[in-house]
């Protein structure tokens, strides 16, 4: 193997190591509270290996909001009542959201919603 290929070979598996370690580490990433008011939401349905998953995305606006959110069970935080909550959440209301995880379009990935308290005013 010459210099070249060496170094080209050892930067992909810097810039594997990398990705993976984002995607273990962002349950780690826990972000501040915010008050969002839900434009829209939907589910979809993804099979993997033969099994099912549903998939929830909740959109919103507000000050300091992403655009895009996502909701799923995640042992790492202990949320396992996702469709609960997602049943729950209103198109037109305005909650205060706990989120960890971090946006990457890289990854598709999105901030999950872990905690979701409806703000009235």
């Amino acid at each position: 193997m010459n210099m070249k290929t060496t170094k080209t070979v050892a930067a992909l598996g810097v810039a594997g190591v990398l990705l993976v370690s984002l995607t273990g580490c962002q349950n780690a990433i826990q972000n501040p509270d915010v008050i969002c008011t839900v434009t829209d939401k939907d589910r979809t349905t993804q099979t993997v290996d033969g099994h099912s998953q549903s998939v929830f995305r909740i959109y919103m606006e507000g000050e300091g909001c992403d655009d895009t959110y996502g909701l799923a069970d995640n042992w790492l935080v202990g949320n396992f009542n996702s469709s609960d909550m997602y049943a729950k959440i209103k198109v037109g209301k305005t909650y205060k959201i706990d989120t960890v995880g971090m946006r990457s379009g890289i990854l598709s990935s999105f901030k999950e919603i872990t905690k979701i308290t409806e703000v009235t005013k």
